[in-house]
């Protein structure tokens, strides 16, 4: 089968490396095409898409996105200007009322109080942070803080008459101002039918409300004062318990960095109660935070968008209490007409105009009027309806440095690229494909010897096929891993990333991209090629395990209904024991409060059992003792018979048919013989009756030779004659000896004798034979004695045929190598020489009748010698093996080595 494996493999590595190549080339599209723009904000980084290839600058999203930031943070600008400038210039000394302020950001919860500091204050106050002192006081001392407030001014009766905290409308300080009010109007407020007290309440409703003051305990008052104050949902106040019954109350005081205006500098005295105390603290830090973050953004803001640093032109004017205000950063417009400033910023490239009050919104930016009302509505304060827009970019980025500068650049230094990048990727691409369709198209298929087509499968495919498809999904799932990894290094390609604790620098990127390339390319080759072989084989179905279970099951049940005797003897029985056993243990649970009756289930449970174990033990020593009846006959004994008697069911009956094949055996075994008998005894008639006529022809061709007749042809005739009847002499007394040997009819004279002064004499017998087939014999060993318990006639014929072989079948040229070796009682020598034909047959094939190595039998012999070796050596006690190697042919004979023990008496 000639397979294209190198050109397959080549084209497995070139398509990986293709994969490699794409998976490069992407890397380098993902961690390029991006671009990292500074802005008032942070660094912002932009991906650019293919697809924005074919698109200008000031089309893209990115200068879309730059746009609106720029919008959003001049809207934000104008607000922080109203608020930290005066005609245009930063004024640290501006008043801010801290209550006025914080309503307008949305902060004040309903203070009725004020403070007002200076500007350059609050800002100073917010870089060195905000701290608090946290007083601990008790009830009493917390609700009198400010002053006595437990007045009948300050309470009211509710629909149940009951007793509600209503405000702090009098306190002790209050109460002295009030009596001095009265006093100086007394005789003016005289007139008047009912008399009226500070709170607006009647002297018949402060005369009740007294009377139910002091019906209550003072705990009961500061409790309904307390609850007023908590239900102003001031969560800065908090009670608490202490161990000796009595209750704390925690609250955080400001510590005031600086005086307001009026040069107070401690807020407690600007209030009289604790709820406008907590809502002007409030609102104080409230102002400080937001000032802080507005003067830090004015800072910032102000230097992005200078006239001289940015490339984004606004004007924003509008009517205020104050008179017209204008903010820009083209100042040679601030004087102008507002059509003038119209014109100007029309010539933009890029450009955008408001008016709200009437409704006019030109432009040709993303952003629409919508839009922009939405970034002026989070500031409706500070944009009045008569607020006029005008923001425009200056197309050819005069100024370097901001962001639309820096973005322009960019952009037309990667753009160009990305096209370039995705044809590579796509040429690669489908150089992968195609290299793909054809192995696909060749997968598996090999040309045979006669050069048709024919499908292979390799290891890899001998694997079940579920298991190459788990094996498919745990390689799916490393390939979302790996896309998850990728993914992560794409998004943020313009910042360092940290993945599975390793740090990715650059080059690291490209190798994971590189990685993964391969890692889908092998994984897809590996698991597609394999279905393709599979399929185109035939194998998908047969290989798989579903198959396997399926056709074991089917065979089980065809196993079965070819067994029905078995299923019903067997299997039944055994499947109503268990069935038994679980009836049984489900009962004796279901009873087990019943003692009695439990252990009656267990004892049958276990009588039966036992029973069943006996019969088992039966069944299995019955068959064991069949097995050895088995083995007997196997070993010879053909005359053993089994006791029947003593078995049960199929043991009898596999005992009786054992029996019955041991009584063919016998009948086969004395078949054998009488056929063997038979035929050694025709053998041995046919060749005495060969002999008589045989050597008369040998005694009248002697006759004829001793005449010494030299005429041709008729002296080759008496050559040939001779030669002839000399083998046909040979043959008929190796057909004798052969048939005395099988039939045991031979006499054997054993003596000691030395194996190697025999080797030695055959040496020498045949050293003329040797020499004219110019082998050469190496015996190492040849004066090292040998003694053997053997007839040594007998061994002469065996080392005599050994040599005639030798002289027959070796190679010309060669050496034989006659080894000698003695060793735990044991005598072996082994006789080794290069054959001169290909030996294709088996070694124990070598040693039966009539079996010759020379297939052609175009030599000499009767492919007897060696069978007759082998014979005359058994029959002495020895063993003659023979073992070939290719075309070196081995004789090895053993002996047990001569005792004084066997020496006969």
């Amino acid at each position: 089968m000639r397979k294209s494996f190198l050109k397959r493999l080549g084209l497995n590595l070139l398509q990986h490396l293709l994969a490699v190549g794409i998976l490069t080339a992407a890397a380098w599209l993902l961690l390029n095409s991006y671009m990292a723009v500074n802005s008032i904000n942070g660094t912002v980084v932009y991906r650019i898409f293919p697809v924005d290839t074919e698109q200008e600058f000031e089309e893209s999203e990115i200068y879309h996105d730059l746009f609106r930031n720029a919008v959003s943070d001049i809207t934000q600008l104008v607000v922080i200007k109203g608020q930290l400038e005066t005609d245009g210039v930063f004024d640290p000394q501006k008043k801010i009322d801290v209550t006025e302020y914080a309503g307008k950001i949305g902060a004040d919860q309903g203070c009725a109080v004020s403070v007002v500091y200076e500007l350059d204050d609050i800002i100073k106050w917010g870089k060195y942070g905000v701290e608090y002192t946290n007083r601990i006081m008790s009830m009493s001392e917390f609700i009198a803080y400010f002053g006595n407030c437990i007045y009948p001014e300050n309470f009211i009766l509710d629909e149940h008459g009951q007793l509600v905290f209503d405000g702090f409308h009098r306190v002790e300080d209050m109460e002295e101002e009030a009596a001095e009010e009265m006093e100086d109007g007394w005789e003016e407020e005289s007139e008047n039918a009912e008399e009226k007290k500070p709170s607006g309440k009647s002297e018949e409703e402060l005369a009740l409300l007294e009377e139910k003051l002091n019906e209550c305990t003072s705990e009961q008052l500061e409790d309904l004062v307390f609850s007023y104050i908590v239900a102003a949902d001031l969560n800065d106040v908090k009670l608490s318990r202490e161990d000796d019954g009595s209750m704390s109350v925690y609250i955080p005081m400001l510590n005031c960095r600086y005086h307001t205006v009026d040069k107070e500098k401690q807020l407690t005295n600007y209030v009289n109660n604790w709820v406008d105390y907590i809502r002007l603290q409030n609102n104080v830090v409230a102002t400080i935070d937001s000032l802080t973050i507005s003067y830090q953004r004015y800072q910032v803001c102000n230097a992005a968008y200078g006239e001289d640093s940015s490339n984004i032109k606004y004007m924003v004017r509008m009517m205020t209490d104050n008179g017209m205000v204008t903010y820009t950063n083209r100042s040679e417009l601030k004087e102008e007409g507002e059509d003038f400033v119209t014109e100007a910023f029309s010539e933009y490239r890029r450009y955008l105009i408001y008016y709200p009050d009437s409704l006019v919104f030109m432009g040709n930016t993303i952003i629409n009027e919508e839009e922009l009302d939405g970034y002026i509505s989070v500031y409706d304060y500070a944009y009045p309806d008569t607020t006029h827009i005008w923001v425009g970019v200056d197309a050819n980025y005069s100024i370097a440095g901001d962001a639309f500068y820096t973005a322009n650049a960019l952009y037309q230094k990667i753009v160009p690229n990305i096209s370039r990048i995705i044809f590579l990727i796509g040429f690669l691409a489908l150089l992968w494909l195609g290299i793909g369709i054809y192995l696909t198209v060749t997968a598996g298929a090999a040309a045979d010897e006669n050069g048709q087509r024919t499908w292979y499968l390799n290891r890899f495919d001998g694997l079940w096929t579920e298991a190459v498809l788990l094996l498919g999904a745990a390689m799916c799932y490393g390939a979302y891993r790996g896309y998850q990894i990728i993914v992560e290094i794409a998004a943020n390609a313009g910042a360092d990333v940290e993945i599975l604790g390793i740090q990715f620098t650059r080059a690291y990127r490209y190798g994971a991209f590189a990685l993964f390339g391969i890692y889908i390319s092998i994984s897809a080759n590996l698991l597609w090629y394999s279905l393709v072989r599979r399929i185109k084989a035939g194998n998908l179905w047969r290989d798989s395990f579903l198959c396997l279970v399926c056709r074991n099951l089917i065979n089980s049940v065809k196993f079965i209904f070819r067994h029905k005797n078995s299923v019903i003897s067997m299997l039944l029985p055994y499947n109503v024991f268990l069935f038994s056993n679980l009836a049984g243990i489900v009962l004796a649970y279901s009873l087990r409060e019943q003692i009695m009756y439990t252990v009656l289930i267990l004892i049958v449970m276990v009588t039966a059992d036992g029973i069943v174990g006996v019969l088992m033990f039966r069944r299995n020593a019955e068959q064991v003792e069949i097995v050895e009846g088995i083995n007997r006959i196997r070993d010879g004994e053909v005359d053993f018979k089994l006791d029947t008697e003593s078995l049960h069911g199929a043991s009898r009956e596999l005992a009786d048919a054992v029996n019955n094949i041991g009584e063919g055996i016998r009948k086969a075994v004395r078949t054998s013989m009488k056929d063997e008998q038979m035929k050694t005894d025709l053998i041995t008639n046919v060749s005495h009756d060969i002999k008589t006529p045989l050597t008369s022809i040998i005694n009248y061709v002697d006759l004829l030779k001793r005449l010494k007749i030299q005429e041709e042809p008729a002296r080759g005739y008496i050559e040939i004659l001779d030669n002839k009847a000399q083998r046909l002499k040979q043959l008929t007394d190796d057909l004798v000896e052969a048939s005395k040997i099988s039939s045991g009819n031979i006499e054997l004279e054993r003596e000691k004798l030395n194996l190697t002064e025999l080797m030695n004499q055959g040496i020498g017998e045949f050293s003329e034979k040797l020499e004219e087939c110019r082998l050469q014999i190496v015996f190492e060993e040849d004066d090292v004695p040998a003694y053997i318990y053997a007839d040594s006639r007998r061994m002469w014929r065996v080392v005599e045929n050994l040599f005639n072989n030798i002289c027959k079948y070796a190679l010309e040229g060669t050496r034989i190598y006659i080894d000698l070796l003695k060793e735990e009682g044991q005598v072996e020598i082994s006789v080794k020489n290069i054959s001169r034909q290909q030996m294709n047959i088996r070694p124990e094939e070598l040693t039966e009748r009539f079996i010759r190595g020379d297939s052609s039998r175009t030599t000499e012999g009767s492919g007897l010698g060696l069978s007759i070796a082998k014979s005359l050596v058994q029959v002495q006690g020895g063993n003659l093996e023979i073992l070939l190697d290719g075309d070196l042919f081995k004789v090895k004979i053993t002996f047990p080595e001569y005792t004084t023990a066997q020496t006969p008496v």
